[in-house]
């Protein structure tokens, strides 16, 4: 079996890592990047315009939590595409599952849900849903998605803000989560 594991970012805001350079001093230029194998890549992607991530998941307001833990509400689609199931050599029934997992630990008193980045909103983390509202627990593979043997693929999931406390404190939601396409 094939896999593509690659992080996908979900949230309001977005952070920049780097030190700033002042006349006579010293400053660094952070990079990132991937280098790898996969003649099938995976792109996340906002299956409403098509454009790639970062997933925005919009602005609730903690009143809409209710005042209790195990609420969810907000969110957004978002979907993983695979642009041509022909070049990735798929067949008529293949099918494919996704992991996710978080960088930023698991959530909920169960741990199924998937943690935001500290130093913003508290009480709070993400849930994942697959495209039948199922939850997709975190390091638990999806339900099996069917593949496109000779044309795009899209597997459509919700993400959606989940209350893991009675209180909520408002501040910017960030969320790194890595998923594994598990691939015929």
């Amino acid at each position: 079996m094939n896999k593509t594991l690659i992080a996908l970012a979900l949230g309001l805001a977005t952070s920049l890592a780097g030190t700033s350079a002042f006349a006579n001093s010293v400053g660094q230029v952070n990079f990132t990047g991937n280098i790898n194998a996969n003649t099938c890549p995976v792109y996340p992607i906002d299956p409403g315009t098509g454009a790639p991530g970062p997933i925005n998941l919009g602005s609730v307001a903690v009143v809409d939590f209710g005042g209790a833990a195990d609420t969810e509400t907000g969110g957004r689609e978002f979907a993983l595409q695979i642009k041509d199931g022909a070049a990735c050599g798929f067949s008529a029934g293949d099918t494919a599952t996704v992991r996710f997992d978080s960088t930023h630990g698991n959530a909920g008193t169960d741990g199924k849900y998937y943690g935001i980045q500290t130093g913003g909103a508290t009480g709070v983390a993400l849930a994942i849903k697959d495209k039948d509202g199922n939850n997709v627990d975190s390091g638990t593979p999806s339900r099996p998605y069917p593949l496109n043997a000779i044309g795009e693929t899209r597997m459509a999931f919700h993400a959606k803000y989940r209350s893991t406390a009675a209180t909520v404190v408002q501040g910017p939601v960030i969320a790194n989560i890595n998923f594994l396409v598990t691939l015929p």
